[in-house]
């Protein structure tokens, strides 16, 4: 008897907890669509301004908005550059200026003769000269000045000394570079110089002795041939010695 009461007992109290079971379930999924509705209706949550100023910085000009207001909104700003001075206008001359005085003559160079001796053969560029050598008529760029085999040879003038070399028919020649385009030679020289190219001599220096390399001129009596050219025309070495 008291089986049965016992087992009568458990099936109603089973049935009870079921029941109660049941019931919780429903509440709990009722429960959660409430929630879920209502998170759907609240607004995103906005970080404090505090926060906000720590994590984003702020742009200057925009109030602490985190995107910046559009192009028409967005303040210019100039750069904190000085001025450029503006030189005033001045007015045009009236008068013109004085002309600035033409600068003096560059005085003339101190000339030497290169040898002290009478001239044999003269300049004759214009007109044909005898030569007693080559026994003809031809043109005489320089002059020949008479002078024993062995005399001293001067520079006419300063100057440096382009080259030194043997010519076919005028012997050993020095050629000197003057100022202002003008270029001595002094051939029919002995083979021994004392000068080279590229030295600077001055004037009356010493640059050779008298000789009979010339073959043109062999004939003649022992001379120093002398020209001068400006510009790489020849020039009457009387009027360059002045």
């Amino acid at each position: 008897m008291k089986w049965k009461q016992l087992k009568k007992k458990l099936s109603g109290d089973r049935g009870y907890y079921l029941a109660l079971a049941v019931c919780t379930a429903a509440v709990a999924a009722s429960g959660w669509l409430f929630m879920d509705s209502l998170r759907r209706e609240e607004p995103e949550a906005q970080l404090p301004d505090a926060v906000q100023a720590a994590v984003l910085p702020t742009l200057p000009g925009l109030s602490g908005n985190i995107l910046p207001a559009p192009d028409s909104q967005i303040p210019s700003v100039k750069p904190n550059r000085p001025a450029i001075p503006v030189a005033p206008e001045t007015e045009a001359p009236t008068e013109a200026p004085p002309q600035t005085q033409k600068p003096a003559e560059r005085p003339k160079a101190v000339r030497f003769r290169p040898v002290d001796g009478a001239v044999v053969q003269g300049y004759s560029m214009d007109k044909l000269a005898f030569n007693p050598t080559t026994r003809d008529w031809r043109t005489h760029a320089g002059m020949d000045l008479s002078a024993p085999e062995g005399s001293e040879v001067c520079s006419a003038a300063e100057g440096t000394v382009l080259s030194v070399f043997d010519d076919d028919m005028l012997g050993r020649t020095v050629i000197l570079q003057h100022e202002d385009g003008w270029v001595t030679h002094y051939a029919n020289l002995a083979e021994e110089v004392p000068v080279r190219a590229g030295d600077r001599v001055s004037a009356g220096q010493v640059i050779g002795a008298v000789g009979k390399t010339a073959l043109s001129e062999v004939g003649s009596e022992p001379h120093l041939h002398f020209a001068v050219y400006r510009n790489n025309v020849p020039q009457d070495p009387e009027a360059f010695l002045g």
